[in-house]
């Protein structure tokens, strides 16, 4: 059993993503991650999917959730199951910032570009090209 104080985790910001781990392999997680994100009114999560489903948990804002060709607003705090294999994106809604946790059933996420290449960690994608 692993007990982590929250304040004792590092908040890895890029131009448009803060993100902090709570749980995953370096606390080991070994079938679990869990991320903590924030995302300012300005930022955003690119067009991605994974192979394992996502459960994201937004705790504040509203949101502009694009689900493959369908996009909604998601007022929070609400929860969405998002499918393996779905195309999805994130973006502030109305000038809102979004405080979310994404979870996913694995210690080890990948997260795929459309074409299928691997995309960076949230901590390491630098990008601000909107997709």
């Amino acid at each position: 059993m692993s007990i982590v104080s929250h304040a004792s985790l590092s908040v890895h910001e890029v131009p448009r993503i803060k993100t902090r781990v709570l749980a995953g392999k370096a606390s080991d997680a070994r079938q679990t991650t869990v991320w903590e994100q924030w995302i300012e009114p300005q930022g955003y999560i690119p067009l991605h999917y994974h192979r394992q489903e996502e459960v994201l948990v937004f705790l504040a804002g509203q949101v502009e959730l694009r689900l493959d060709d369908t996009t909604t607003v998601v007022l929070a705090p609400a929860t969405v199951v998002v499918p393996a294999g779905m195309v999805h994106s994130i973006r502030p809604h109305a000038g809102a910032s979004i405080h979310l946790l994404a979870i996913f059933p694995t210690a080890t996420p990948e997260i795929l570009a459309v074409d299928g290449s691997l995309r960076p960690m949230p901590w390491e994608d630098v990008d601000t090209e909107p997709d």
